[in-house]
């Protein structure tokens, strides 16, 4: 009898939230949520699994444990009914807060039974280290993995850069000896604050330029003395956009003064080369090698704006944006409060990323030199 009973009670579900409430981070992975909940219970990750749905995980504890930082959960309607009930939420609450809950990301198994998922990768997105003084700030005291659209995280509020590789451990490495990597990502904000989608555009694009001068030449001093500051390998991979965030925000603001112009002929193009080639002498960038990416650009948006109505309800490539003048000093400051963007920017954009999928420019980081 005590048997029916519980598999009865094991057909419908969990009733009651467990004893211990643990509260979801919005922008949380749901592995990191389920993975913080099964130890506020005072168990393991692959304990809580045992004791809810069916889902596929290995038998290695250990390979279990180190999921959240690896790889995200995924469940079906019934798995997030069930999670909602033991975390004393509902379905609609969670899926507020944890990406990967949304309607898009459900599993498809309709069946009565809640099940879950670890694929080898995320879907969508990178898991990347919420910055350890926000996680205590929230009363946190473990590492807790959001689902970010950048292989990294920027926090302002306190210095602090992750990544999904981890590289400063997961409390992140303090930007206070580099004040110039936290300066250029207040820039970019202010890039897509002020020019919308066509501002996420152009710097991705100059990331992607950056990427490509930083793989040939990553023995470029100011890169190497940035990433011995704070204890990196100069020429490791994931250092590439730590160190490279001041020279992409710059590039950025040059890109953006190009569009503004709207001078695409080869007397401009040459000028605008020869002005940042200054620029580029300045942070000892080869400028022979460094050309090459620059040109390649200058390529995809050699074609002249022919404004179009706006139909999807947001900014496009080829379209006029209203914007604030760019600040004094910056390249293209004093020009008309429109950005206007070449429609070849949509050429052989490659997602592999939220940078990847914005750029025109087809090389990736970690990308070897010869391929590119």
């Amino acid at each position: 009898m005590d048997g029916q009973v519980a598999g009865a009670s094991w057909l419908f579900g969990p009733r009651r939230p467990l004893p211990v409430r643990v509260t979801p981070l919005r922008g949380e992975s749901t592995g990191s949520f389920v993975n913080r909940l099964a130890h506020g219970q005072g168990l393991e990750l692959e304990e809580l699994l045992e004791r809810v749905g069916f889902g596929q995980a290995s038998r290695d504890p250990v390979r279990v444990r180190a999921y959240p930082s690896s790889t995200e959960m995924y469940v079906n309607e019934r798995g997030l009914e069930y999670l909602a009930v033991l975390c004393g939420s509902t379905a609609s609450a969670l899926q507020e807060v944890l990406p990967s809950t949304a309607a898009a990301h459900l599993l498809q198994e309709t069946e009565t039974k809640a099940v879950w998922k670890w694929p080898w990768l995320p879907r969508e997105g990178h898991l990347v280290p919420l910055c350890g003084t926000c996680a205590a700030a929230c009363g946190v005291r473990e590492t807790a993995w959001m689902i970010s659209a950048d292989r990294w995280r920027v926090c302002l509020e306190h210095l602090r850069f992750t990544d999904s590789d981890a590289s400063g451990g997961e409390q992140g490495l303090s930007l206070k000896l580099l004040p110039e990597t936290a300066e250029a990502h207040r820039e970019r904000e202010a890039l897509n604050q002020r020019y919308g989608q066509v501002g996420q555009e152009l710097f991705a694009d100059a990331f992607q330029i950056a990427v490509h001068w930083w793989t040939h030449l990553p023995n470029t001093t100011r890169w190497v003395r940035r990433a011995w500051a704070v204890g990196l390998e100069a020429e490791a991979v994931p250092t590439a956009p730590l160190v490279l965030m001041p020279e992409v925000a710059a590039v950025a603001a040059w890109l953006a003064a190009f569009e503004h112009a709207g001078r695409r002929d080869g007397q401009a193009r040459t000028r605008w080369m020869e002005e940042l080639r200054s620029e580029m002498d300045g942070w000892g960038v080869d400028f022979s090698v460094g050309r090459l990416a620059l040109m390649d650009w200058l390529q995809r948006h050699s074609t002249p704006v022919i404004p179009a109505p706006d139909t999807t309800g947001g900014p496009a490539a080829g379209t006029t944006l209203q914007a604030r003048r760019p600040s004094a000093g910056m390249p293209g400051a004093g020009v008309p409060r429109q950005l206007r963007v070449s429609p070849g920017h949509a050429q052989a954009a490659q997602p592999t990323g939220v940078l990847g999928v914005a750029s025109c420019l087809p090389w990736q980081l970690g990308q070897p030199a010869c391929e590119m």
